[in-house]
């Protein structure tokens, strides 16, 4: 989750108490169907990330590439869902769907790390029920949320992992923000945003993980752990050395580049922005100051081969 899509920037505080009330009010079934009748005539004028802040309690239904509908059940604190309702599959990151969709042909298996409510775990396992998706969440009311969501569009091929991923195992301390929606912007740093709530929870390492499990192989790596996603990496050493696998990352500006840098260098990946205008090559990894375009693809140039980019 990122700033501009319902999170404030890293280190900011979160919204006063009079919007948490607000919040509270739009969240009650009658008035929250009222609200969003009455803005939906002007929503297309209106910009998404304000939109998104409207809460949404009811289903959200995107249609995937693939034609299957993916659903979303929201009481009113998943901010992805009201985007998804307000705008259909442009709602949320498109232009990362959009590089899903060339990508999953090639996809096997894929570690969805960060899994939060579950929209890239379930657009993964849709498209193909084939394909075995592990979707990894430290957060309680997250889990809660991932787990109905699953239920709810029938992804029996992803197993949900309870834990914070990084590079080493047993416990850590889980920082909750305070606020009014689902935890989107949870993090093991304390420092990340104003903690509201510690919680103690798993830690996992990708490589024990791997070596438990017997995951034979790994195609995609899906990275959304606000500001640890070098540690996901250097636990998953191995397993990177082994498969070379796609990877998704958010990039937060002057926080991770480097770490990022000194675990995906040394095996040759290369670095592509994924940008409104589609997949840009750089030499280097710099995040996006605004916010907007915070994800990119990392890949080897024998991933990119078999692509046939």
């Amino acid at each position: 989750m990122a700033p501009g899509e319902g999170e404030a920037a890293p280190g900011r505080e979160s919204a006063p108490a009079p919007r948490r009330a607000l919040a509270g009010l739009l969240k009650l079934p009658a008035v929250n169907t009222l609200v969003r009748a009455l803005v939906r005539p002007v929503a297309p004028l209106l910009p998404l990330p304000f939109l998104s802040r409207v809460p949404f309690v009811g289903i959200a239904r995107m249609e995937l590439a693939s034609g299957v509908t993916l659903a979303l059940e929201s009481d009113g604190r998943d901010l992805i869902a009201s985007a998804i309702d307000w705008r259909g599959a442009a709602g949320w990151e498109p232009e990362t769907f959009a590089v899903l969709e060339r990508i999953l042909p090639t996809v096997g298996a894929c570690f969805d790390i960060g899994a939060s409510t579950g929209v890239f775990s379930l657009a993964v396992a849709l498209a193909d029920r084939a394909r075995r998706v592990w979707a990894f969440e430290p957060a309680p009311g997250m889990l809660e949320r991932l787990r109905r969501n699953l239920a709810l569009n029938h992804a029996d091929n992803v197993t949900v992992v309870e834990g914070a991923v990084g590079e080493h195992e047993g416990r850590v301390e889980l920082f909750i923000p305070p606020g009014h929606s689902l935890p989107f912007g949870a993090s093991t740093l304390a420092s990340f945003r104003p903690p509201g709530e510690r919680l103690d929870v798993a830690a996992v390492r990708l490589d024990a993980f791997v070596a438990a499990q017997g995951v034979a192989r790994v195609d995609l790596l899906k990275l959304d752990t606000e500001g640890t996603e070098p540690r996901v990496l250097a636990g998953a050493r191995a397993l990177l050395k082994r498969d070379e696998p796609w990877i998704v990352c958010e990039v937060l500006h002057g926080m991770t580049e480097p770490g990022l840098h000194a675990e995906l260098d040394p095996l040759g990946y290369r670095y592509f922005a994924i940008t409104r205008d589609g997949l840009e090559r750089r030499d280097r990894i710099v995040g996006d100051p605004t916010y907007r375009d915070r994800n990119w693809l990392f890949a080897t140039p024998r991933r990119l081969a078999g692509l046939g980019r």
